[in-house]
Parts: structure tokens; C-alpha cells; sequence
């Protein structure tokens, strides 16, 4: 598909901006009345959006489009929108030759939801050495209490191994810990992801945890009589095994997570300010390091938990699917700095990333990519939005502007 943007003026108010998705499902005829009259609201305001709309009609009838290459044009307009309102003035888009190629960008490594409006050009990507990066995969080491270090990675063996009584499944790199009694002292397991790895993990008591790249959980071999409590630095997702009389708790350098039974996923990474946890489903509560239990925060499912130190601690509403997109194999951003977005980029790639021009941390982006797509194909979609090239040298990549 492609469409051409000309000689558009767009007059910018807090009535423009439209999700996409109500324009895709217009075309599907899957509108409610109320999102119905939403649309014919914002089309009414301008000629210009009924010639726009009209032209995507057309394309989503013709054979050759897919849907989500639709999802990525309507997207551009969101995006436009969205940023040109927060400037607060008109804006004169340029008689561009160049016309807006979607389906030809990202037909590998996208899923669609990306929200963009600048030219794309899809450019190869510039190269002054020729590198292997290839994306994370299912790798970890653990260190047993007795300070063995075992090499939890995939590619070692494929045949399932036991490990006092942890039984280690490479092929679905999951390592499985069941309940011993017969020792009565604490002791501690410790299971580290590096840059580029990710690992399953099944504690004693049953509860699941997922580790995100470069996290590091530390976990009793038996839990005790008392509360049920975990160390993290970095990331995982947890699904906690209901026990009301052993609370469950993710210790972490800045604060507690104290877990009723649920499903939540925790990011603290040291290189970052601060820790939020976000809750899918269950309860969970907050407490600053030091703070007693009855002041714990409570949260709901839907809501994320953040605090940086010296700050006070914020509950907000998020969309928890960006939060969690990372343990489904995808990364997903919302209006996200490309700095924040190059953070998570560097320690799935294994790869060191710099910025010509720190002006480049605050462009913004939203999209849905693979997290195990090809690196030089994801890059190239950012390249797309805006005048920006990414540069490859062996591990090293620098952003700079075209």
C-alpha cells in the first residue's frame, strides 16, 4: 500500500486526535452507537479527513492491503496528531514527493499498533563492519548455596538434568525446584540472566517467575514457616502460589512487593530510577524499605505501583499488556523515548548503544515488535519515523541524525 501525504493543514485542538483503531473497526463495521457518533463527530470537522478517510476505504477494498499495514498508516495520522497538539500551534506539512510506503517497512518483526507520522523512507541500514546480533534466548546460570555455578543455558544439553532437587528442562528453559524438608537451615539458590538471556524459573512452593534480560532472583532451596520471601534486581514476571498463612514477598534495594496470591510483574534495574510493579491480576501491596506492614499501598489489578528514592510513591492506571509484553516475546511501547526504548534494546541485544545528540532521547514512539526479530530490521522502523540512522559497528551501535 501506498498513500501520499500533500499540502495537509491541520488546525490542532483537543477534539483531533482519534484512536486509530475506531477508524480500522469503522472500516470492519464493528463501531458501538456511542463510538459511531464519535466518528462522525471528528470527521465533521474537516473536509480534509472525509477525503483522508475515503482514501483509506479504498485502500482496505483493494486486495492487495492487510490489515495491519492499514493499522500503521492510520497510525502515522494519530501520531501526527497527538505530538502536534502538544506543541500547541498550526503546523504546515511540506508537499513531500516521497510518498509513505507501509507494507515494504516491517513485513517481518512487526505486529502492527505503530503510531507515526513523518516520511517513511526505508533506508539500508548504514554498516562500517559487518556483526552477528542476534536476539536473546533462553539462558541463565545458577548458583546453588554451596557456591556451584551451573550453566543453565539452552545450547549446553538438551537433555533434562536433576540437581539435588532441581530438575533443570533446557529444551524449555525451565529450571523446576521442588520441596525438600530434610534440611532445616535457610538456604539460598540464586538464577542470573545475563545481557541477552531469559529463564523460567519454578520455585519450591510452586509460584512460576519468568526473569527478564540482565536480572538477577535469589530464592530459599525450602521456604520457611514464616513469610515466603524473594531478592530481585532487574525483572520478572511473577504467578504466585495462593498461601494467606505465608505472605509472599519480592525484596528489592528500594522497596517491598507483598503479594496476596496473584500475578505481577516487577522492574528494578539498577541503571534506572526507581522500581514499579504492576499488578495483572490478585493483590499486591508496597512498602518503602523500613516502612511497617500495616503501611503497605494496596493496589488493583490494572494499576502499577512506582517509587524513586527520596520521592513519594505514585499508583497509576497503566496498560498492562506494555508492561508485561516482554514475558509474551514481544517488546511494546506507548509515547516512549527512544532512550528508554534502546535501555531494554541493549540488554536483550547485548549490544552497547549511544546517541550522537541527546536531543535524540526524547523522541517518542509506540509500536508492537518481536522480540526475537532481526535487530537491523527493528531499527529500521525507528529509522522510518523520524531523520534518524543507526550505525553498526561489531556491538556498538550509535544513533545519530541523517
Amino acid at each position: 500500500m501506498v498513500i501520499a501525504f500533500e499540502n495537509i493543514l491541520m488546525t490542532m485542538g483537543h477534539d483531533e486526535y482519534i484512536d486509530w483503531k475506531l477508524l480500522v473497526c469503522r472500516m470492519n463495521g464493528e463501531l458501538s452507537k456511542e463510538e459511531e457518533q464519535k466518528f462522525l463527530t471528528w470527521l465533521a470537522k474537516d473536509t480534509r479527513r472525509k477525503a483522508y478517510y475515503e482514501r483509506m476505504v479504498a485502500e482496505w477494498n483493494s486486495d492487495t492491503i492487510r490489515e495491519s499495514d492499514m493499522s500503521r498508516e492510520l497510525a502515522k495520522l494519530d501520531q501526527f496528531l497527538y505530538l502536534q497538539r502538544k506543541k500547541g500551534h498550526q503546523v504546515m506539512l511540506r508537499r513531500r514527493w516521497l510518498k509513505w510506503s507501509v507494507a515494504a517497512v516491517l513485513l517481518v518483526g512487526l505486529i502492527s499498533s505503530v503510531y507515526m507520522l513523518q516520511r517513511m523512507r526505508v533506508e539500508i541500514l548504514e554498516k562500517t563492519s559487518v556483526a552477528v546480533i542476534t536476539p536473546g534466548k533462553s539462558k541463565a546460570i545458577l548458583i546453588l548455596s554451596d557456591g556451584t555455578s551451573v550453566n543453565l543455558d539452552r545450547g549446553v544439553d538438551s537433555t533434562d538434568t536433576f540437581i539435588g532437587v532441581a530438575k533443570i528442562k533446557r529444551n524449555e528453559g525451565t529450571i523446576l525446584f521442588e520441596e525438600d524438608r530434610r534440611g532445616t537451615e535457610m538456604e539460598y539458590n540464586t538464577v542470573i540472566t545475563p545481557k541477552g538471556g531469559e529463564y523460567h524459573v519454578v520455585l519450591s512452593d510452586g509460584s512460576k517467575v519468568w526473569l527478564n534480560a540482565d536480572s538477577k532472583l535469589k530464592f530459599p532451596v525450602n521456604f520457611g514457616e514464616g513469610k515466603r520471601e524473594v531478592f530481585l534486581s532487574g525483572e520478572a514476571y511473577f504467578e504466585v502460589v495462593h498461601d494467606e498463612g505465608h505472605p509472599f514477598v519480592v525484596t528489592t534495594d528500594l522497596g517491598n512487593v507483598r503479594v496476596y496470591g496473584t500475578q505481577f510483574n516487577v522492574r528494578r534495574y539498577v541503571d534506572e530510577e526507581g522500581i514499579r510493579a504492576t499488578l495483572v491480576d490478585g493483590s499486591v501491596g508496597f512498602a518503602k524499605n523500613g516502612q511497617k506492614e500495616d503501611e503497605y499501598i494496596k493496589i488493583e489489578p490494572g494499576y502499577q505501583v512506582r517509587y524513586e528514592e527520596g520521592q513519594e510513591v505514585v499508583v497509576q492506571k497503566v496498560k498492562v499488556y506494555n508492561e508485561i509484553a516482554w514475558k509474551n516475546h514481544q517488546f511494546s511501547f506507548e509515547r516512549k523515548p527512544l532512550d528508554e526504548i534502546m535501555k531494554d534494546f541493549m540488554r536483550w541485544y547485548d549490544v552497547n548503544i549511544t546517541f550522537e545528540d541527546e536531543s535524540l532521547h526524547e523522541l517518542y514512539f509506540s509500536a508492537t515488535l518481536n522480540r526475537y526479530g532481526n535487530i537491523e530490521t527493528l531499527l529500521r522502523f525507528f529509522e522510518a519515523g523520524y531523520d534518524i540512522k543507526f550505525e553498526i559497528n561489531g556491538k556498538n551501535i550509535k544513533v545519530r541524525r541523517k
